[in-house]
């Protein structure tokens, strides 16, 4: 007998099944979304050959299935962690990321606008990882439809990673978008790592303006019990903006500070950005070696870069 493993057909009905009691309800669920133009008999005939399809296109009824049903929330998820930028999905090293999104980037999950949506996004963030910007970007435009009808989550995500593609080119427009895409998001882990991006962004604006007073206070606006992610976030914008305006010493403690922040909550790829920016406030040979140890290990050329490029 044929084995399928990770998320097929066969799960997927499975899945149908178990929430809603036995295949004949949900044939007839099916059939009667569809006012009864098919017989409920002859849409469960349909699903067992549905079962059998593996990762192959779902035909018809995986459609159907999939516009009644959508996609299970534990898959939901997971495909959401894979294009989260604040996720530990970026803490993964390259060639390992790109191994589950390629597990990920086939049927049932690719038939839903859901999945496709997110699978673009991680994609889009591993391109912007290896900084081929312009696969990146190529990734979000494949997106677009998808997105259209797609949660403030996945919205705001592409509305982060466009504004991180446009940075040298006043991303300004972009970023308007986001307090009214957050007012949408229940979830306070989530809107306050986002938060915590957007900040980021507005920040760097100011920063290259040479406001720096102006980008700390906003990144003072990211409160103390806000998630670790976001705190490590916020103490790295602040060493910078310290640094910037000749205060070494309170610089490198908020530094310090992020790399903890960064450490206490998983996220690999932080602390390494937090112990890069240490070494550029005080010129520690360590510190930047412990960074570009990490760098090397996640296969990240963008962070490689920043470390390896002229101290400034």
């Amino acid at each position: 007998m044929q084995r399928h493993t990770g998320f097929d057909w066969a799960a997927y009905v499975d899945w149908m099944v178990a929430n809603t009691g036995s295949l004949a309800a949900v044939a007839d669920r099916l059939a009667a979304h569809r006012g009864y133009k098919d017989d409920a008999g002859s849409v469960e005939r349909a699903l067992r050959r549905l079962r059998r399809r593996g990762t192959r296109d779902g035909g018809t009824w995986g459609t159907r299935a999939l516009a009644v049903f959508g996609l299970p929330d534990a898959v939901h998820q997971r495909v959401r962690w894979l294009g989260q930028y604040h996720s530990r999905f970026t803490d993964l090293p390259a060639s390992m990321a790109a191994d589950l999104l390629r597990a990920w980037d086939q049927p049932p999950t690719t038939e839903s606008a859901t999945g496709r949506a997110w699978i673009a996004l991680g994609r889009a963030s591993l391109a912007i990882r290896a900084r081929d910007h312009a696969a990146a970007a190529e990734h979000l435009v494949r997106a677009r439809v998808d997105l259209t009808h797609a949660s403030p989550l996945a919205r705001l995500e592409a509305v982060l990673a466009s504004a991180y593609l446009a940075s040298s080119d006043a991303p300004g427009a972009l970023l308007d978008q986001v307090p009214a895409l957050l007012a949408e998001i229940d979830d306070p882990y989530e809107r306050a790592c986002l938060q915590a991006r957007w900040v980021d962004h507005r920040a760097y604006e100011k920063n290259r303006a040479g406001d720096h007073a102006a980008a700390e206070a906003l990144y003072r606006g990211i409160p103390d019990d806000a998630p670790a992610f976001a705190r490590a976030r916020r103490d790295s914008g602040l060493a910078y903006v310290r640094w910037k305006q000749g205060d070494v010493t309170v610089a490198a403690d908020h530094a310090r500070r992020a790399a903890d922040h960064a450490g206490d909550g998983g996220h690999v790829r932080a602390r390494a950005m937090a112990l890069g920016l240490l070494a550029r406030i005080i010129d520690d040979p360590e510190a930047r070696a412990r960074a570009i140890a990490i760098s090397q290990q996640l296969e990240d050329e963008t962070m490689l870069a920043r470390l390896t490029r002229t101290r400034s």
